[in-house]
């Protein structure tokens, strides 16, 4: 993995990796600095400054299943315990990214929140069932590898536009499925001024995706 670029090149800051992924930015910080009671949840790359690329492709696919675990239920700020017991039960470290997550992890999560060292890992409100069909959603937009670890990322918050992460391609940047043009590259040109019709023009995309990058990475309507 030293020389896997999945693992070792920083993608994008961590706030824009909360923007790409509708993660709330405070929530995504918190995530790649740890609480109080344990360290980090993501596998971010040192850096001085937040502003600095920091977070690699395997960080992006770990963020986005945590979201998934987080809306079903599962309190981020008290799994670490939770995610140090799954290492050792599938004797791999990204666990957040295997794909056994929604089969056996999802009940090692159960099963340890009712220990003492689990108590209120999970809200009150959530069953197993309904945890383990939340993280499958959220899995649908991970594509898998042959050795089973993330290779692929859809982006759900550009949808009805379809826009996707290759660590392999565009320099793990993402791209507008199809087209294959940056949605950074389209948001700089709006940023510019340009007129929405000339940037989908340019770029060989539709009049929706252009506002999608508007909306997701410039925070407003095109």
């Amino acid at each position: 993995m030293d020389k896997d670029v999945r693992f070792t090149r920083a993608l994008m800051s961590m706030t824009d990796a909360a923007r790409h992924l509708g993660v709330p930015q405070q929530t995504f910080h918190r995530w790649a600095r740890g609480y109080p009671r344990g360290g980090p949840l993501l596998h971010i790359s040192a850096t001085d400054n937040i502003r600095q690329a920091s977070v690699p492709f395997i960080a992006l696919a770990e963020a986005w299943v945590l979201e998934g675990l987080r809306q079903a239920g599962v309190r981020p700020q008290r799994i670490r315990p939770a995610l140090e017991k799954l290492q050792r039960e599938f004797g791999r470290e990204y666990v957040l990214v295997s794909p056994a997550l929604v089969t056996d992890g999802i009940s090692v999560l159960w099963d340890f929140s009712k220990t003492e060292a689990g108590a209120g890992l999970i809200e009150g409100r959530s069953g197993q069932t309904v945890i383990r069909e939340i993280v499958q959603d959220y899995l649908t937009y991970v594509g898998f590898g042959s050795d089973n670890l993330p290779n692929h990322l859809k982006l759900k918050v550009f949808e009805p536009s379809a826009v996707a992460i290759d660590p392999y391609r565009s320099s793990g940047q993402p791209v507008f499925v199809g087209s294959g043009a940056r949605v950074s590259n389209v948001a700089a040109m709006l940023r510019a001024g340009e007129e929405p019709a000339i940037v989908a023009e340019e770029h060989g995309i539709g009049i929706e995706a252009v506002r999608a990058a508007a909306r997701v990475l410039l925070g407003r309507a095109a």
